[in-house]
């Protein structure tokens, strides 16, 4: 297996992953790549669970902040508030551990 090549073309669109490319040398260039691959396909899950879980916690903070902006005259109590702030820490925390378990 030692010495098979793989090669891909850069798009128009890719100018990002030009740039990072062209900023190392040839062996660099190699190491980064086979690097990136085994990172993609080895955290590929992880890292779409994350990306649904913070997907869930924004539509939440929008639906919160929703319900609180439509009468500024109501207020919650301060258990209700105490247990709203709980549930989004916990949704926040549960996200932080997942990507700081990456």
């Amino acid at each position: 297996m030692k010495g098979k090549k793989y090669s891909f073309r850069i798009r128009e669109s890719d100018k990002d992953i030009e740039e990072i490319l062209s900023n190392l040398g040839a062996s660099e260039r190699s190491d980064f790549i086979r690097n990136a691959v085994r990172f993609y396909a080895g955290y590929k899950d992880r890292l779409d669970d994350i990306d649904k879980k913070l997907d869930c916690i924004l539509e939440k903070i929008d639906t919160k902040s929703e319900n609180l902006s439509v009468s500024p005259s109501v207020s919650l109590s301060n258990d209700e508030k105490s247990q709203k702030t709980n549930e989004t820490e916990k949704l926040l925390i549960e996200s932080v551990i997942d990507i700081l378990s990456l």
